[in-house]
Formats: structure tokens, sequence, C-alpha cells
């Protein structure tokens, strides 16, 4: 809710164009199909400067290595479409094998060379929205 209450919060609340969270430690295959439901919708999307925020707090018990992994996969699988419409990554987390996640992101988007900003508990989640937002 921080990342949509942000955007709202920096005048931008008729932007967002989807909000959805994954919570209770999801395994890799159900995060991959989830995030492939979402960017379905977000490549129906006619926008010309669309950003993904993929990110959250510090988790307690979920592991980031094997959610993130289902995040790269998802956006591996449908690089071409985040290349074709210019869609900047933006990813704030931190919790469990949180670097390991992290880099995994990275590394997927350096692959397909999709713009990405990969960030860790170092970076307040406020501040990655206002981020996104700005670019």
């Amino acid at each position: 809710m921080i990342f949509a209450d942000t955007v709202g919060d920096l005048g931008y609340h008729s932007e967002i164009a989807n909000y959805t969270d994954y919570s209770g430690n999801p395994n890799t295959d159900e995060t991959q199909e989830f995030c492939e439901i979402i960017f379905s919708d977000m490549f129906k999307s006619k926008r010309k400067d669309k950003v993904l925020i993929v990110g959250g707090g510090i988790a307690n018990f979920t592991d980031i290595a094997k959610t993130f992994t289902g995040v790269a996969r998802a956006i591996e699988k449908h690089h071409k479409q985040f290349i074709d419409q210019k869609i900047k990554i933006f990813v704030r987390r931190g919790g469990p094998n949180y670097k390991r996640g992290l880099e995994f992101m990275q590394t997927i988007a350096d692959k397909y060379q999709i713009p990405i900003s990969v960030h860790g508990p170092e970076m307040y989640m406020t501040e990655v929205v206002k981020t996104a937002l700005e670019n």
C-alpha cells in the first residue's frame, strides 16, 4: 500500500493503472504466473510512459530470491514487449535472500537491455516511487 499511497500523495493517483499485492511466501512458479497476468494487462495499455514498480518492505519470512526469480522469469518470457513498449522497471525489496533476488532481477534486465533501477532496504520505498515518477 505504501507504493500506491505515495503515488497518490505525489499527485499521480489518476496515473495508477494497477496495484496488486502478493504475500504469504509464494513459490517461484506462483509468482511467475501472477506476474504474467499483471504484465498481460500492462501490455494492453496504450500509454507510452509505462513504469513497473516491483517491491515492498523488508520481509520477515518471504524468500525474496524465490519470488524475484518468478518475477524475473516472467520478465524474461515477455522481454520483447518490455523493450517494444519501453517499460522502465523500478525494484525495491529487503528480507531473506534479498541480495540474490535483486541480483537476478538486474541480470535479466541487463541481458535484454531493459531499463531497471534496483534497490535494497537502503532506499526508502517512498523514494523509489518518487524516482520512478520522475523518469
